[in-house]
Parts: structure tokens; C-alpha cells; sequence
């Protein structure tokens, strides 16, 4: 290697150096900032809030550190940075439950989709963290790209999902926290790996074709990283299989609704199917006709004959099979069309014809 890229990976590990003292306190500082921003941000759902808190985070540069570890051949640096970020981020989880317990909020409330959404860990994430890792690393070595150091602190995410996983056991929902923290994980493999990638092609072949403890070093160290990265990719699989497997039972269902209230306009306003955990939730609205307005009667006995002869429940019951736990929550409403000025009433239009024509 030579004396410039030696220097830059000694950077990369300058919390190593003479000053690691103050670099350590500038870490916990810039950590605890992020998690407190995170946190607050998903609890308010703004999603500038969560991005500013990726930008303070300083967790990538310690990450960036382990992968030039593994490539110089230093397995006890390497260690060492792998479970100081292993600390990090179990004490961001801790302290992310923390804030919401201080802030004392009620565990009765909706979670916030900035939570959610690193709930749902797939392959397309760990893609998005390989890719984060070259570019941390690739801004690392040539620091005249430095302005795309940002984009990639935005792309890998690592707070987040901590933030959310700390969140998430407050509320009790340690299977969703495990989720999120299994988001985390992800980023973490994918960068080191892609990050050591980038050291070897930028900064350090010389290791790859060198002889004797600091090429076993590696290649072991290597090993590991992926090893670790296979565990993760076969949860991302699952997960990412379900969802699939969601979405496509989400559309039957709902295409098995419309042809159960046929000719009937019906809106369907959510369906959500869980298939690790077979549930599914079902809103729908039905429309009834115009004359039921002027009737005295229970809402089954306004309710198109059509539908009185097969329930929704038998419906859910034929897409989604026995043993789910279904929660359905079935409204009524008048739905007429009317040429005003006349006294023309006629069934309303399905929902979904006035749509296509707007």
C-alpha cells in the first residue's frame, strides 16, 4: 500500500490513536443525539425528523473501521470495533425505550408508520446496504467525494431501525422489535462486507496475494462476515416471502370481496393479512340501496338479498382457509345516484367506475 492509503486507513481507525478518548466522547455524544432525534421523530411520524437523525449518527465510521480491520489483518481491532458497535447499538435500543417510557406514552395509541416501516426487513434492504457500504467506504478513501457521504448515511439507515426496536419492546411487541433489529443486522453485515470490497480494490490487493497470519486473518475474518450474512439473507428470504405471500392473498381477498357484493358497490378501505401470524384485518363499506332510508329495519334486513345469502365471513373463510384469526369491520351507507331538479333516484355507481372516471 502505499503512504496515502496507509494513512487513510489509519484514519478510518483514528479512534485508536492518541485522541481516542475524545473520540469516544464526541461518538456518545453524536449517538445519543441521534437516538433522541430518531425516537422523537417516529413518535411525531415526520419522516424529515428520522432523516436528520441519519445524518448525526456516527455509528458508520466505527462499521467502515471493522471492515479496514479485516483487511489489513487485524482480528483484535476488528473484534473489538465489531462489539463496540454490537454495544452501541443494544444501548440505543435501550435508550430509545427509555425516552418513550419517560415521555410516558400511552401504550393504548397506534404506532407510527415510521415505525412500521422497519418492521418489514427484505431483500431489497440488504441491496440498498451493500450498495450504502461502497459508497462509505469509496468517500472514505477519495475525500474529494465527501458531499456523498450523506447520501449514503441516508440510504444504510442505522439508527432507525434501533430507534424503532427500542419503540416497539415499550409497546409490547417484541416479535416487530426483533424485526427491526434484524434491519439493523442486515446494514451492518452488508456494509462491512461491500466496505472491505472496496478497501481491497482501492487500497489493499496487496493482502489478497501476501503470505502467512495477516492473509489467514482475513480470509477468516471474511469467512465470518459472510457466514453471519447467510443467517441474515435466510430471514430476509422468510420475510421476504411472506410479504409476497401477503400481497397476493390481500388481492384475492379483495377480488373475492367485489365478487361477493357484485352488483352491489362496495369500497374496500384496508386489507392487511399476516401470514407468519394468520391473521387478517378487513374494512369494507357496502352500500345499501337508496329506498333503505325510508325503511324500519335491521341493517341485515336492508342488505341486498345477494348478500344475505353468503356472509363475508363465509367469503374470508374460502380465500384465506381455517385457522386464521379474522377481524372484520363491516359498515353500512346509503349510496344513491340522483339527477337533481327530478325526482330520478337510482342505485349509486360502484366506487371503483367513479374512480376510473376521474
Amino acid at each position: 500500500m502505499s503512504k496515502r492509503k496507509f494513512s487513510t486507513t489509519r484514519d478510518i481507525l483514528r479512534f485508536e490513536g492518541k485522541d481516542k478518548a475524545a473520540y469516544w466522547r464526541r461518538f456518545a455524544m453524536l449517538l445519543t443525539l441521534s437516538v433522541i432525534i430518531a425516537t422523537m421523530g417516529m413518535l411525531r411520524d415526520s419522516s424529515a425528523v428520522v432523516i436528520a437523525a441519519m445524518l448525526v449518527a456516527p455509528l458508520m465510521t466505527p462499521i467502515l473501521g471493522v471492515a479496514a480491520a479485516m483487511v489489513m489483518g487485524w482480528l483484535g481491532r476488528a473484534l473489538n470495533l465489531a462489539l463496540i458497535v454490537c454495544g452501541a447499538a443494544l444501548l440505543s435500543v435501550l435508550l430509545a425505550w427509555f425516552l418513550v417510557y419517560v415521555a410516558d406514552v400511552p401504550r393504548g395509541i397506534l404506532i407510527s408508520d415510521q415505525v412500521l416501516a422497519r418492521t418489514d426487513p427484505g431483500t431489497e434492504d440488504l441491496i440498498v446496504a451493500l450498495a450504502a457500504g461502497v459508497a462509505g467506504a469509496y468517500v472514505q478513501i477519495n475525500r474529494s467525494e465527501v458531499s456523498l457521504l450523506p447520501g449514503a448515511a441516508i440510504g444504510v439507515s442505522l439508527v432507525p431501525p434501533l430507534s424503532a426496536s427500542g419503540v416497539l419492546l415499550y409497546f409490547g411487541e417484541p416479535a416487530e422489535a426483533y424485526e427491526a433489529g434484524l434491519l439493523f443486522a442486515t446494514n451492518l453485515g452488508a456494509i462491512i462486507l461491500s466496505a472491505c470490497a472496496v478497501y481491497i480494490v482501492y487500497a489493499a490487493r496487496s493482502v489478497l496475494f501476501s503470505k502467512g497470519r495477516r492473509k489467514l486473518n482475513f480470509t477468516a475474518s471474511v469467512f465470518v462476515t459472510m457466514a453471519f450474512l447467510a443467517v441474515v439473507v435466510i430471514q430476509l428470504g422468510k420475510s421476504t416471502y411472506n410479504r409476497y405471500l401477503e400481497t397476493r392473498t390481500e388481492a384475492q381477498v379483495a377480488q373475492a370481496i367485489r365478487d361477493w357484493a357484485d352488483p352491489v358497490s362496495v369500497e374496500i378501505i384496508r386489507i392487511d393479512v399476516n401470514a407468519k401470524r394468520k391473521q387478517a384485518e378487513v374494512w369494507v363499506i357496502v352500500d345499501l340501496p337508496a329506498e333503505a332510508q325510508f325503511k324500519v329495519s335491521s341493517v341485515a334486513g336492508l342488505l341486498p338479498e345477494s348478500l344475505r345469502e353468503t356472509s363475508l365471513v363465509d367469503v374470508l373463510h374460502s380465500e384465506l382457509g381455517s385457522g386464521y384469526l379474522a377481524v372484520i369491520r363491516y359498515q353500512t351507507r346509503i349510496g344513491a345516484q340522483i339527477i337533481l331538479g327530478t325526482e330520478n333516484v337510482q342505485q349509486a355507481p360502484d366506487v371503483e367506475e367513479i374512480t376510473e372516471d376521474d
